[in-house]
């Protein structure tokens, strides 16, 4: 009798890059795999398909992947979510974490890295990919006072997420949308993080995001 196959969900805007991932995934092992475009998406389909893991990119237009993790999370406190992004800076990688994600490794892993990942995963085990390891370990330090990063560690995880969308040039009706927030609250975190930021205007914190890699350019 055939054994049934664990399910996956692959979240990725690029095609092509979610064409790969599939094709490592399924030379290793047998899954049936759903592919979407979007954290929406996976929010949206992820109670009918029930995955047995989840693969997230980060940096996603919309509610992007920190934002996706928290709401798979939400739904599902058992959701085992794997993160596959190009970010490698402790920004991403704790907060990522913090919201639930069950491992880490970057699109630069070596390809058995990604299936051994999944496994890990699908056994209810953590995975953080040899890189970022090695990355975690070397920046142990707390960063300068008054810092971009001391000024970014300062933001709670909502804010980091609404600070991300601000410089992506989401308004705060746009942002209430995805986070399924009020504008009023939205509002109120773009004030803490103007705040804590020390930015006078949006265009400050695009540029910093630019600068950090938190946006793409």
């Amino acid at each position: 009798m055939a054994s049934i196959k664990k399910k996956l969900l692959l979240v990725d805007d690029h095609a092509i890059v979610r064409a790969g991932f599939r094709y490592l995934l399924e030379c290793s092992q047998s899954y049936e795999i759903k592919e979407v475009s979007s954290a929406e998406e996976a929010c949206e389909i992820y109670n009918d398909f029930l995955p047995d893991a989840v693969v997230m990119d980060l940096m996603m237009p919309g509610m992007g992947g920190l934002e996706g993790v928290r709401h798979l999370r939400a739904k599902d406190a058992g959701a085992k979510i794997l993160v596959l992004s190009m970010r490698e800076d402790e920004a991403f990688v704790s907060r990522a974490l913090n919201a639930g994600a069950k491992g880490y490794i970057t699109k630069r892993s070596a390809p058995d890295e990604l299936t051994k990942a999944v496994i890990h995963l699908i056994g209810n085990k953590e995975y953080i990919s040899s890189d970022i390891q090695a990355l975690r370990s070397q920046s142990g330090g707390r960063a300068p006072e008054n810092s971009d990063e001391a000024k970014l560690d300062n933001l709670s995880e909502r804010e980091f997420e609404v600070y991300r969308l601000l410089a992506e040039g989401y308004t705060v009706v746009d942002i209430s949308k995805m986070l399924h927030l009020s504008p009023k609250t939205v509002s109120n975190h773009r004030t803490h993080i103007m705040q804590k930021m020390q930015a006078k205007s949006i265009v400050e914190l695009t540029r910093l995001a630019i600068r950090k890699g938190h946006i793409e350019a």
